[in-house]
């Protein structure tokens, strides 16, 4: 064999290489994994769209996009809602199978549709705080609860800006507010931020008076600060706000078992 051929050999060996690291890295980031529709309609995206959706969102400004996309289009909300799961799949952001449960329990509800387009960003501590929300409407929903909203607009005369609650939920007749959040425990956050979404739960009980108020403030994790969970204690406890630590499945298990002692 000649030292050309040797090169030309040498060449092709490394181009395949590098296209085969390529399509290992794609399939990685769920480029190239098909995502079955999860529900039967005949508007539902084909798995195409859904893998060039994934990758636009994965970029800065990519949601908006989207939007505009699915907006052009004159989809149903259930085909939405779909589409949103479906590229948090691709992306692996969800497993499959949770979000074929999600759809089943939470398609229809007020605010679910956007905050699925909220977890498909760039920003990962966006979508992982939105992503806690759904799931902890989602484990409601599976624990017998009646998922009332998810990010349920409110005005909260003390915000100058627009604000909302988290997770709204009912059961036995009674009405849970949650604020959720999912910080990492070394995350340093003001002490007002948390006292200000407290402050909106209670505004929430006080323009629902007619209605029995559960209020709760979730953590994902307990800071690694004491005096920051000293603040949050003493300031939930002055509010009538129940300060609930742990996943989403551990957050509705004590919210039930507060409900039910009521």
């Amino acid at each position: 064999m000649t030292n050309t051929l040797k090169y030309l050999f040498a060449l092709l060996a490394a181009f395949t290489w590098l296209n085969a690291e390529a399509f290992v890295t794609a399939i990685g980031k769920g480029a190239s994994a098909v995502v079955r529709p999860l529900i039967k309609h005949p508007q539902t995206l084909p798995d195409a769209d859904i893998a060039h959706l994934a990758q636009l969102g994965s970029k800065p400004g990519g949601t908006k996009e989207i939007g505009s996309f699915l907006g052009s289009k004159n989809l149903p909300d259930a085909v939405i809602e779909d589409t949103y799961l479906r590229i948090a799949v691709q992306q692996s952001t969800i497993p499959e199978a949770e979000a074929a449960g999600m759809m089943t329990r939470l398609r229809g509800t007020p605010g679910f549709r956007s905050t699925l387009s909220k977890t498909v960003g760039a920003s990962d501590i966006k979508t992982s705080g939105h992503l806690n929300e759904l799931r902890i409407a989602d484990k409601a929903a599976e624990n017998g609860f009646t998922v009332r909203g998810i990010g349920s607009p409110f005005n909260d005369p003390n915000k100058a800006a627009a604000t909302d609650i988290d997770v709204l939920l009912e059961r036995n007749g009674k009405i849970i507010a949650i604020e959720a959040k999912d910080y990492a425990p070394d995350t340093l956050i003001p002490m007002d931020k948390f006292r200000a979404d407290m402050v909106s739960l209670n505004e929430y009980a006080k323009a629902n008076r007619s209605s029995r108020v559960l209020q709760v403030f979730s953590m994902t994790n307990k800071s690694t600060s004491d005096e920051l969970r000293r603040l949050l204690s003493m300031e939930a406890e002055r509010r009538g706000v129940e300060l609930i630590y742990g996943s989403p499945d551990e957050v509705i298990i004590q919210v039930k078992q507060l409900v039910d002692l009521l």
